[in-house]
């Protein structure tokens, strides 16, 4: 068993790294084949993934940009207190596309009220 944060190899069952204290066993975590052939554990930012999709879809339904927001920031928040696990671009173009469909969902609501 590798550290996933260091790569020190360590005994199977410890609870943390000998070398840089890491906490092992956190719940969201993925086998991964590295170039050695060893499987190593990283964590996966889910929320980064679920703001990426939900900022796309949001492109062509505007009700997802809000979720698409929270959960981008939630991913950037677990991107921040595990920088294994990666995922701060998913979360950022959650963020981005889903400020930019929720203004227009906004626009588009305001000019129809207006004009309706």
């Amino acid at each position: 068993m590798f550290c996933p944060k260091c790569g020190n190899q360590m005994d199977e069952g410890s609870k943390f790294c000998p070398k840089c204290g890491n906490q092992m066993g956190s719940a969201q975590t993925v086998a991964v084949d590295d170039s050695s052939g060893l499987g190593i554990l990283i964590p996966r930012n889910t929320l980064a993934l679920w703001a990426y999709y939900l900022g796309i879809f949001s492109l062509l339904c505007g009700i997802t940009a809000i979720p698409a927001l929270i959960t981008g920031i939630l991913g950037l928040r677990y991107a921040k207190q595990h920088p294994e696990a990666r995922g701060a671009i998913h979360a950022w173009v959650g963020i981005i596309i889903g400020g930019i469909a929720l203004l227009l969902f906004l626009f588009i609501l305001i000019i129809s009220i207006l004009h309706g």
